[in-house]
């Protein structure tokens, strides 16, 4: 096992390599944590790197041995979005028993986790396209992973019956412009103002919508 001496009041200690890399984890995940709070009240250009030091209560330049510039930071704010999402889906899909159910729950995350995009910052809400180059590729992976996970649920209602019988291609096309729809509607509500159509109260309606066309 790989040993640092780490010094604390004039004293030495050892300290196993398992708990820096715990400790590092955690300082990592606090300044996603505050770097999200403080994009979403202030948006992305206004919020700086002293800005998120001083909400950890740390120097400014202990963010740099984490995080070499802002940009990184706010695409790793992303990044923890866009796995806290995925992480929702898979236990509401845990929860559901049939393929239909399955395929509403993921509809179901996917339109609560549209429907908070009204509670981001008029900044960050302005900022968007601008930041459209740093969100591509996240964007890919994100649909990427979304498309495989729908073609499963869609895969598995054919085989058991639940849905009708569709060939390989239409169960990838079906899973891709599914996923599409929601990407669809994000740029337009987070664009959208006071104007909030209330998705959260029309989510039944919308995932009826969406399922019932390939149900038996």
């Amino acid at each position: 096992m790989a040993w640092k001496i780490c010094k604390f009041a004039g004293q030495k200690f050892d300290c196993s390599m398992a708990e820096i890399l715990q400790k590092d984890e955690i300082v990592v995940r606090d300044i996603i944590d505050t770097a999200r709070t403080l994009f979403k009240k202030s948006g992305f250009k206004k919020t700086t790197m002293g800005d998120i030091a001083r909400g950890l209560g740390k120097a400014k330049s202990s963010l740099y041995y984490y995080y070499p510039s802002k940009e990184d930071i706010f695409e790793a704010v992303l990044h923890a979005e866009m796995d806290e999402l995925l992480n929702q889906i898979h236990q509401a899909i845990g929860q559901a028993s049939t393929s239909k159910e399955k395929l509403i729950a993921y509809c179901r995350c996917r339109l609560n986790k549209l429907s908070q995009l009204y509670n981001l910052s008029d900044a960050l809400k302005s900022e968007i396209a601008e930041l459209h180059c740093v969100m591509t590729d996240l964007k890919s992976r994100f649909d990427t992973t979304h498309v495989e996970l729908v073609k499963s649920i869609l895969e598995e209602g054919v085989r058991n019956g639940e849905f009708k019988k569709l060939n390989v291609h239409n169960i990838e096309l079906v899973a891709y412009l599914m996923v599409s729809s929601f990407r669809g509607l994000a740029m337009p509500l987070m664009l959208s103002g006071d104007q909030s159509p209330r998705l959260d109260l029309q989510i039944d309606s919308i995932v009826d919508i969406m399922v019932e066309g390939i149900g038996r």
